[in-house]
């Protein structure tokens, strides 16, 4: 957090009294976290969904809070209840869905990563890969830290977990990465040869 930002308590005092900015710069903070918690339980297609759902719950129900200073865990409790409320009623729906077009799906997905060189694609998957391998608990604050840029403190209030368990989770969360990345790598050298 730099000199300049507020703490969350006092931008969720500003937004219940109505200050729409201040709401806007708690959801600048936690929407990457509130995306990808939704995303661990409803999956990638419906995470902006359940979070958009989520932030505007949090916003319509922020007078209710009873303590503003636990806003980021009060805000994952949200994003949990309504991506298993999200999960419960969609999986009702899919039943009745009709199958996408999965040929169209890879040839979006081919076209979206048709300038990158394929060494940076194979190790981005790899990357990729290895985080979704990994338990929970250590995967999302590797997510949050290093692709979300979120200092370790906000991730520890999100998570509703002692900053240092966060920094042990991501310290020994790395150590996993490497050796999934590095059993990777071998098997598939392995394979190659």
């Amino acid at each position: 957090m730099t000199s300049f930002e507020s703490p969350d308590e006092v931008l969720v005092l500003a937004a219940i009294l109505g200050n729409l900015e201040a709401f806007e710069q708690l959801v600048v903070r936690y929407r990457p976290a509130v995306v990808r918690l939704a995303r661990t339980i409803v999956g990638d297609s419906h995470a902006e969904d359940v979070a958009q759902d989520a932030l505007l719950l949090a916003f319509k129900a922020l007078p209710t809070i009873d303590e503003p200073t636990k806003f980021a865990a009060w805000l994952s409790a949200i994003t949990r209840h309504r991506a298993l409320r999200f999960g419960k009623s969609e999986s009702l729906y899919m039943t009745r869905r009709v199958a996408l077009d999965e040929a169209l799906l890879d040839k979006i997905e081919a076209l979206a990563t048709l300038g990158r060189p394929i060494a940076d694609r194979e190790r981005d998957e790899l990357l990729v890969q290895a985080l979704d391998s990994l338990p929970a608990e250590y995967g999302m604050p590797l997510r949050l830290h290093f692709l979300d840029d979120m200092p370790l403190k906000r991730i520890a209030a999100f998570m509703g977990i002692p900053l240092s368990t966060v920094k042990w989770r991501i310290h020994h969360g790395k150590k996993l990465l490497r050796s999934k990345v590095g059993d990777e790598r071998g098997t598939r050298w392995n394979k190659k040869q």
